[in-house]
């Protein structure tokens, strides 16, 4: 069973899957699936009929975006393709005070309008620390429809007032525009609080993307993590439970792997299910606490394996060959 995140930067979940099975077929039997946080790859993991549309960008050029419509009528928004902070190049391009969510509010608008009543956000990979505001303008009165369901896909644990401080500075902003970004969070709390009568003040998980999962939650909505939405909709438990090995892998393995990400919760699934699991990263984080790692973990790394330089520029090459060493017998 393959069941990666990606290698930011150098590989997709998609192409890991495409070199592990290349390398285990066809000696081997290969069921493969894309799984994500929430975060980037959320509608490549959940399938569905996609539906394209252009909206407004973070820093409000137009950008070409999708949600897409299951079959269990469930409507999935990944913000990070309206919102995101690769759409612009990354954090050195970004106005961290003038990115906005309006695009992803565009997105669940046209969702809602397009018959869906659950709306799944996927609050993951954000350019922005709006508190939601831009996504709450651009829904408009669509937010208060009667019987429509909001969930939003969150992979941290952090409070609405510490987005700023924990995450703006990743994006580009200053100590400075961190404070103001602060002060301004404060202030959309307040405004969250006096136009639905719920504050996101104090309340883990409300600061993801920026606090567009506080806002979402102000609007009447669930946080849940991404990674549980997408394993039950899967089956991965069962899937696991049929397989003889799982084998998972992301680009740094380090302690935030285990705070509700995709690699440690398939090592937690898999030690607890009894199921032998090899992982295999592109680096270990310098202080990485390997006590996260349960009895019987097979650990890879390509930076270690066949040194940092050859791990960057020749990933695939790399993955393939770590790969190929595993004994599956």
């Amino acid at each position: 069973m393959i069941l990666p995140d990606k290698f930011r930067g150098t590989l997709t979940s998609g192409d890991f899957i495409e070199v592990a099975t290349a390398a285990l077929t066809p000696r081997h039997s290969v069921i493969a699936r894309q799984i994500s946080d929430g975060g980037e790859g959320l509608l490549e993991a959940v399938g569905g009929r996609s539906r394209p549309l252009v909206v407004r960008g973070p820093l409000g050029k137009d950008v070409e975006s999708r949600y897409h419509l299951l079959r269990n009528g469930d409507a999935v928004v990944e913000m990070a393709l309206a919102s995101g902070l690769a759409l612009i190049g990354g954090a050195t391009k970004n106005d961290p005070i003038a990115a906005s969510t309006y695009g992803t509010g565009q997105l669940i608008r046209a969702a809602i309008e397009d018959g869906a009543t659950h709306i799944v956000v996927g609050c993951g990979g954000s350019a922005t620390t709006d508190g939601g505001w831009g996504a709450l303008v651009a829904l408009g009165p669509k937010i208060d429809l009667p019987g429509l369901k909001l969930t939003a896909l969150v992979d941290v644990e952090t409070p609405f007032l510490d987005a700023p401080a924990d995450f703006a500075p990743q994006k580009g902003a200053t100590p400075l525009e961190v404070r103001f970004l602060e002060r301004r969070q404060l202030a959309i709390a307040g405004q969250l609080l006096d136009r639905f009568g719920r504050s996101p003040l104090g309340l883990p998980k409300t600061g993801a993307a920026g606090g567009l999962a506080g806002m979402l939650y102000c609007a009447g909505g669930d946080l849940e993590l991404g990674f549980d939405y997408l394993s039950e909709l899967l089956g991965l438990e069962e899937l696991i439970l049929e397989a003889d090995l799982v084998l998972t892998g992301e680009g740094c393995l380090d302690n935030e792997s285990f705070n509700g990400k995709v690699v440690g919760r398939i090592i937690e699934r898999c030690t607890y299910l009894s199921r032998r699991i090899v992982v295999v990263v592109g680096m270990i984080a310098s202080d990485f606490d390997r006590n996260h790692l349960s009895e019987g973990v097979e650990l890879v790394s390509l930076a270690e394996r066949y040194g940092e330089d050859r791990s960057i520029i020749h990933t695939k090459e790399c993955l393939r060959d770590a790969i190929g060493a595993v004994s599956l017998d």
